[in-house]
């Protein structure tokens, strides 16, 4: 069962609601061994600026793998001697081999459903 677009973003939002709190902390621990002298105002915007980022990229790497997941797979139709099986396309004005998705037919150049 694939997730919808909200229940993605309030995954991707949980999970880096956390990670704030955490990463908030860390610089503190993180930043002086690495020689800088920073404020927590400055740490807070740092902090918050890789949290937008970071939800940002768990919502779209989620909707990407649930698209991928959930997109069915276009099959060649052919004819039982194994040729192409055509159909007169509107958009491209010409006959072309169609594939199948699901009992819908579409022209294999353009897209369009037949």
């Amino acid at each position: 069962m694939s997730q919808t677009k909200k229940q993605s973003f309030t995954e991707a939002l949980s999970n880096t609601a956390v990670g704030f709190i955490i990463s908030y902390i860390s610089t503190f621990l993180i930043f002086p061994l690495v020689g800088l002298n920073t404020s927590p105002g400055t740490n807070l915007v740092i902090v918050i600026y890789f949290t937008a980022v970071s939800i940002l990229r768990g919502y779209v790497l989620r909707r990407w793998f649930n698209k991928k997941a959930t997109k069915p797979r276009a099959e060649r139709v052919t004819y039982p001697d194994g040729s192409d099986y055509k159909l007169q396309c509107f958009e491209c004005e010409i006959d072309m081999p169609v594939k199948k998705i699901e009992n819908n037919y579409f022209c294999s150049n353009c897209g369009l459903r037949h």
